[in-house]
């Protein structure tokens, strides 16, 4: 039976990705982000896939707050020890657990009926991996509005790191000409799953209504503040709910990669095209680091709390969605 623990791998900072004519490891030396924010050079191996001829190779660049940012005469800021901490929490919340029992259902996955369990998942995941664009917008968003009321700097260096995981969901890269889009890799992973187009599936399925339900959640949240009236208090909850989308989607991805390629082993033996999944479970962590790093570049000390509301919020309500998901594959 497959074991779910809290990881404590590491993902590369440097991941290249591409077609291999025979379909072996690539063995890649990168610096790696771990979940605590330390940095090893190590080697990296990347399974390439023989499915398709897209390469993904980037770079992230990861700005931690410089002496300009932490100025005498400035507030203080919240601490790395401080944003461990409350990343820590969510090691042990409600989205974790809630992502094992997701795991475990998508291996036990009956091979007789495979496609008719995983068609509403799909349709669900469709919605939910998409929707996390304009929640990324939006924490953006926040931390733009608080022009005249945060230092140049400090607001600057939050956005500087901010924008790279959104770029990257449309195939933007650091010194490298635009690529696929996630959405793009989301329909070739799922086309090389069930054999026919996502458009397809989106065509005769159902409102997915968990990750509409989701999407809600998160746009009021983000859009809210958290229910502060402050434009730098809504900018802390925004970069706390941030770091919470990418901190769990590590775990998130991470274990779906693992699921799915458990599950092509067992069960569907197909030539899968696998660099959607690749690329986030090679990338969560570094886009945690990023968000981390966001976080550490604005946020003030008193504004602690304030991050805590908001990775428990959305631990809370990501907990939900995978439940149902879990549940709509229980019991086949």
């Amino acid at each position: 039976m497959a074991s779910f623990a809290v990881s404590s791998h590491k993902s590369a900072a440097k991941v290249q990705q591409g077609s291999n004519k025979a379909g072996k490891f690539q063995s890649l030396p990168s610096v790696v982000v771990s979940r605590r924010g330390r940095f090893t050079v190590t080697e990296r191996r990347v399974i390439a896939n023989v499915a398709s001829s897209i390469k993904e190779e980037w770079q992230v660049n990861l700005h931690s707050p410089s002496q300009e940012v932490l100025r005498a005469d400035l507030p203080g800021l919240v601490t790395v020890e401080e944003v461990r901490a409350l990343e820590a929490e969510l090691d042990g919340g409600a989205g974790v657990e809630a992502l094992r029992r997701f795991n475990k259902a998508l291996r036990a996955v009956p091979a007789d009926k495979w496609e008719a369990v995983l068609r509403p998942v799909f349709n669900e995941l469709c919605f939910n991996l998409e929707s996390f664009n304009p929640a990324f917008a939006a924490c953006l968003l926040q931390v733009q509005r608080t022009i005249g009321v945060s230092d140049y700097v400090r607001r600057d260096m939050a956005l500087k790191n901010l924008i790279q995981p959104l770029a990257g969901e449309y195939g933007m890269h650091n010194s490298q000409p635009q690529l696929k889009t996630h959405r793009e890799l989301f329909a070739d992973f799922f086309l090389s799953l069930f054999g026919y187009p996502l458009s397809q599936l989106l065509a005769d399925s159902p409102a997915p209504a968990a990750a509409q339900l989701l999407y809600s959640q998160m746009m009021r949240d983000i859009l809210g503040g958290g229910g502060h009236d402050n434009a730098l208090a809504q900018a802390s909850y925004a970069l706390g709910y941030n770091l919470a989308i990418e901190y769990l989607a590590d775990y998130e991805k991470t274990w779906m990669l693992d699921s799915f390629r458990d599950l092509n082993a067992r069960v569907l033996k197909k030539d899968i095209d696998w660099i959607f999944l690749e690329v986030h479970a090679e990338g969560e962590a570094e886009h945690a680091a990023i968000g981390h790093n966001a976080v550490l570049n604005i946020v003030p000390t008193e504004h602690a709390p304030i991050l805590r509301k908001a990775m428990a919020d959305h631990d809370r309500d990501f907990a939900v969605f995978y439940n149902r998901m879990a549940e709509l594959m229980e019991g086949h």
